[in-house]
C-alpha cells in the first residue's frame, strides 16, 4: 500500500497537485464510452475505471485539506506554482521570498500531500481538523468500495480499517474538547492550537499566558493519548 521510494512519492504528491488546479476530471460523456468500449460484461475493467475515479476525487479531497490548512501567502504559492505554471523566479518577485524559501515550501507541501496519499497523517498536523476529516472521509470511501467489490487484499484492508479508527478516535478528541467550552488550562492550550493548528509553542506562549514547559508537556500528552505514531 505504501512505496518507499521518495522520488516516487514526490512525483505522484505533484500529480495530485496539478489534478486538483488543472481540473482534470472525466467527463459522464467519457465515462459512457469507456464503458461502451471495455462492454458491460468486462467486470475487471470497469471496476479498475471505477477505481481509478475513485482515487482521483479521494485525492482531490486531501489536497483541498493542505490548501486550506496553507496561509495566504502559501496558497497564492500554490495556485501561481500548480495553476498557473509560474518559476519560482517569478513567484518570488511578487511575494518578495527568495526562490530558495519557496523551493523549501514546495518540498514541505509535497511531502506532507505524499503522507496523506498514503493515508498518513503527520504528527505535526494532529491538531489540523480539515486534514483528520479529509483523511476518514477518502478512507471511509475506499474501505466500502473495495468491501464492496471485493477485489482487494484483506491485509491492506485491515491496515486501512485500524487507520481509519485512528483517525476517528481522533476527531472525537477534537470535537470533545471543542465542545466541552472548559477554562481549565490543559483544554485552553490544546483548544487555542486546534483552532490555530500552525501556531507555535513561543505563540501558544502569548496567546495563552504561561510557560513554554507548561504548553509543550500538554500538547505532548494529547498526542501521547491520541495518536500515537503506529504506522
Amino acid at each position: 500500500m505504501e512505496n518507499s521510494n521518495p522520488k516516487l512519492k514526490f512525483f505522484l504528491a505533484k500529480s495530485a497537485l496539478m489534478h486538483f488546479y488543472r481540473n482534470q476530471y472525466w467527463t459522464s460523456d467519457e465515462i459512457h464510452i469507456l464503458r461502451d468500449f471495455f462492454g458491460v460484461n468486462n467486470s475487471e475493467k470497469i471496476w479498475k475505471l471505477k477505481m481509478r475515479l475513485l482515487w482521483e476525487e479521494n485525492n482531490d479531497m486531501l489536497v483541498g485539506a493542505v490548501i486550506a490548512d496553507a496561509d495566504n501567502e502559501e496558497q497564492i504559492f500554490l495556485h501561481e506554482k500548480y495553476r498557473l505554471n509560474w518559476s519560482f523566479v517569478k513567484i518570488g518577485m511578487e511575494l518578495h521570498i527568495h526562490p530558495n524559501g519557496l523551493q523549501r515550501w514546495r518540498d514541505k507541501f509535497l511531502a506532507e500531500i505524499a503522507a496523506l496519499l498514503e493515508y498518513n497523517l503527520p504528527p505535526a498536523d494532529i491538531f489540523s481538523r480539515n486534514k483528520v476529516e479529509a483523511l476518514i472521509y477518502v478512507l471511509e470511501r475506499t474501505i466500502s468500495f473495495h468491501e464492496e467489490f471485493g477485489n482487494f487484499d484483506e491485509k491492506v484492508l485491515s491496515e486501512l480499517k485500524f487507520k481509519l479508527e485512528v483517525y476517528q478516535n481522533l476527531l472525537f478528541a477534537i470535537k470533545q474538547i471543542l465542545a466541552l467550552k472548559s477554562d481549565k488550562l490543559g483544554y485552553r492550550i490544546i483548544r487555542a492550537k486546534i483552532l490555530n493548528p500552525h501556531m507555535s509553542v513561543e505563540e501558544l506562549e502569548n496567546y495563552i499566558g504561561t510557560s513554554h514547559t507548561t504548553i509543550a508537556n500538554y500538547v505532548h500528552t494529547f498526542q501521547k493519548k491520541f495518536f500515537q505514531e503506529t504506522f
